[in-house]
């Protein structure tokens, strides 16, 4: 196996300790962290997962399968911000969903800047190269809307651990089962979301 995909299944682990370091940021939400962790896995892992299938990434060494487990990183952030931002009562409806959404962006453009420093994988712009943009890290062509979306799916999957579960626990649903059915959706919304953009950079690259 290459070092450097070693190293990358390596980062994960990061995740997991963010976990346990949630009781110095906000006490008692490590088992909310870890449903974070979760759902987050399973929803960028089958958005990747039909990207790749679907012949949308040059990767023949599965790296962006790796960057799944990253994920959970950026989601953990997102919440302590949100946590740290809000506690002198700074809190504004839609807030949480918004900064997940920029960390997201942020968190996707710096992953593809490393790809793109480390060769580890390109995107296949055969259908829509007019219409995608130079990471300035590393030099790789990269879809603009595919960062859109990866930002998007990480407000499904706060509005999945926090919205949708709390309405759960209202139907005394214990949480093995609610975690189980969260996962459950978020395999599906994850899927449904590649597909939308899968049909929007067709619908795009006929256009140009």
């Amino acid at each position: 196996m290459d070092l450097s995909l070693i190293l990358l299944y390596a980062l994960a682990v990061i995740g997991p300790i963010m976990i346990f370091l949630t009781h110095y940021i906000v006490k008692g939400r490590g088992r909310d962290m870890t449903r974070l962790w979760f759902i987050t896995f399973f929803s960028y892992m089958i958005y990747y997962w039909l990207a790749k299938s679907n012949g949308f990434y040059n990767d023949p060494n599965d790296f962006v399968y790796g960057f799944a487990l990253l994920w959970p990183i950026a989601a953990i952030l997102s919440f302590w911000i949100t946590e740290l931002l809000t506690k002198k009562g700074r809190f504004v409806p839609f807030f949480e969903m918004m900064v997940a959404f920029l960390v997201s962006v942020v968190f996707a453009f710096v992953l593809d800047g490393i790809a793109g420093i480390m060769n580890w994988y390109t995107y296949n712009t055969a259908n829509v190269d007019k219409t995608w943009l130079v990471n300035p890290i590393g030099g790789l062509h990269m879809p603009s809307l595919v960062l859109f979306m990866l930002g998007v799916l990480m407000i499904i999957v706060f509005f999945l651990v926090f919205n949708v579960h709390k309405e759960l626990k209202k139907r005394r649903i214990d949480e093995t089962s609610a975690t189980l059915l969260l996962a459950f959706m978020s395999v599906i919304l994850g899927g449904a979301l590649w597909v939308v953009t899968d049909f929007v950079l067709k619908l795009v690259s006929g256009f140009v």
